[in-house]
């Protein structure tokens, strides 16, 4: 290989590892637009919640308002999980749908508006970020199995894994 070639090619391999970012425009939140990641809980509704025969766990998370990005997310390949917003606070929950070979397509992900009025549930390995809040702050229950968080969580770098990090606009697209 001449010096000129191995230079281009060293060139290439740079690039190659450069970040790029990706933006994503929030959509609502229905029962169709969000079906590939999860379930909506509407009044009255009820839905099954797997937990993998452990323990449910009920906790209640608050989130202060921070960037509209990320280059995080993570999954739980035991258990489902449920979120349900407390009071009128707006927020967006960022997700990818659970794979088969693992890995994080980051051609299907979305962002989700989460406007208070129902609780959702993701599907058992359904690549997620924690909620971005509209407002100064967000409060969700969250319902999972016990111990989720420290024996099932997978958690991926978007930069490493896929060179990209990830903006969400604030302005909210049609379903």
């Amino acid at each position: 290989m001449s010096q000129k070639t191995a230079a281009a090619a060293r060139r290439v391999s740079e690039k190659e590892k450069l970040i790029r970012t990706i933006a994503l425009t929030i959509r609502p939140m229905t029962r169709e637009t969000f079906a590939p990641y999860g379930e909506l809980i509407g009044e009255r509704g009820a839905v099954e919640v797997d937990l993998d025969g452990g323990a449910a766990s009920v906790v209640a998370q608050t989130i202060e308002a921070h960037a509209l990005s990320f280059d995080f997310m993570g999954r739980h390949l035991r258990t489902e999980q449920v979120f349900a917003p407390l009071g009128s606070a707006r927020s967006v929950i960022a997700v990818a749908p659970p794979s088969r070979d693992g890995d994080l397509d980051i051609k299907r992900l979305g962002a989700f508006l989460i406007d208070g009025s129902c609780a959702f549930k993701l599907h058992r390995g359904t690549w997620h970020t924690s909620a971005f809040p509209l407002d100064e702050r967000a409060t969700f229950i969250i319902l999972d199995r016990e111990g989720t968080l420290e024996d099932d969580f997978d958690l991926r770098d978007l930069k490493t894994a896929h060179g990209v990090v990830v903006e969400i606009r604030e302005s909210v697209s049609e379903p």
